[in-house]
């Protein structure tokens, strides 16, 4: 079937460029016609330069109801791109446009005939992506952004996913990939529960966010949200050998302050857990500025043979109530945090560099290899070779 496809841009470097794309082999069913007249089944790529010009598109989905729309965005109004969203618009690309961006939307819109286009409403909408990423990355302020999405969850708080495949071959021989499955299991559990989610997935970790009912002042107070995820942690591990390791944010009233959301859940996931390795909460970091100097020191000094004492002198405390206020703070005693932190920056020697396990152990401040091997398999549940034969998880 052939596909009309018609150019309102007024951009004549971008346009040219479409122009030049529409020409690749895979898109043969295409089209290029000028834009005298629109009809149904058209696809129209649309420049929107001002907020007048979604009028304009309104108007033409409102005479046209099987026609597509892929707007143009310039940059200087993507706070009005929600505005795609309340149209059920497939995506929308903004400028500059890429050509990896343009192929992939425009293989997209069609994939979809003029019967089953609005079937999106059902699922979860490109543009949700694009607004997270957007917000997420660089912080998009615009009032009233709530009310873009669709279904009408509006997210308010993060969690930073990250995860291990124990098994390097288990993926290619049960013919599952560990993403797709993790994205899969997660909307799986939440939906059960009645929550709607959004991924941004990042190439190392994945972005999650939903909502956390009113009423719950942080998601660590959040009950059946965590008993989801820690049900979800557990089979993932017991069914498919992928252990997952998840920071969460704070709540943020406002869609804006995601991006907020998303760093502290980047920070959670990477300060010592108060409780458990696998789930941690920023609310559940520190606050105490003495205790957060102290912990400064630690992290600068980790590998150093430190002692309690020579820490509590730093934020002139006495060893016995800097003891008994660090346990407080942070869950742990000093020794079991030093530890800890050790122990993390020797997981990143395992995976990036091809010390062995001695020189590791040595270089992070443990006497000997095999006391190293004992407690990093306490802590992370794994020994240290056993770590290093497992495969992160990317997202795609």
């Amino acid at each position: 079937m052939a596909y009309c496809v018609k150019l309102l841009v007024d951009d004549q470097e971008e346009k040219q460029k479409i122009e030049t794309w529409l020409t690749h082999r895979s898109f043969k069913q295409l089209v290029v016609q000028d834009i005298d007249t629109i009809c149904n089944d058209d696809i129209l790529i649309m420049e929107i330069n001002t907020p007048f010009d979604w009028v304009k598109a309104r108007r033409l989905l409102k005479r046209h109801k099987d026609l597509l729309i892929l707007p143009l965005l310039d940059p200087s109004i993507l706070q009005t791109s929600p505005i795609a969203i309340e149209l059920q618009l497939l995506s929308l690309f903004i400028k500059p446009i890429t050509k990896h961006l343009f192929y992939r939307n425009i293989k997209k819109a069609l994939s979809y005939s003029s019967r089953n286009k609005f079937a999106l409403e059902q699922e979860e909408s490109p543009i949700d992506e694009l607004l997270l990423q957007n917000i997420l990355k660089e912080g998009i302020s615009a009032e009233k952004i709530e009310t873009a999405f669709i279904k009408g969850m509006v997210p308010n708080v993060v969690y930073f996913i990250q995860g291990l495949v124990l098994s390097t071959t288990r993926e290619e021989r049960e013919g599952w990939q560990a993403s797709s499955v993790i994205q899969k299991e997660i909307m799986k559990a939440f939906s059960i529960i009645g929550q709607d989610v959004y991924f941004l997935p990042f190439r190392k970790h994945l972005a999650l966010a939903l909502r956390v009912p009113s009423g719950i002042s942080s998601p660590c107070y959040w009950e059946e949200g965590e008993k989801t995820i820690v049900e979800l942690i557990d089979k993932l591990k017991h069914e498919y050998g992928i252990q997952l390791y998840i920071g969460v944010g704070s709540i943020h009233r406002e869609l804006v302050g995601l991006k907020k959301s998303y760093q502290e859940a980047r920070m959670a996931r990477m300060s010592p857990p108060k409780y458990g390795l696998s789930l941690r909460y920023f609310d559940e970091i520190p606050t105490n500025i003495s205790v957060q100097e102290s912990i400064d020191y630690i992290t600068e000094h980790y590998a150093e043979n430190l002692s309690i004492q020579q820490v509590a002198s730093q934020i002139n405390f006495s060893p016995t109530y800097f003891c008994r206020l660090f346990k407080k703070e942070t869950g742990h005693s000093f020794v079991s945090y030093l530890t800890f932190v050790r122990i993390q920056r020797a997981v990143w020697f395992l995976r990036n560099t091809n010390q062995t396990i001695e020189q590791i152990a040595f270089e992070q401040g443990f006497n000997t290899p095999s006391y190293f091997s004992t407690i990093f398999k306490k802590v992370v549940g794994l020994s240290p070779s056993e770590y290093r034969a497992t495969k992160e998880v990317i997202f795609m």
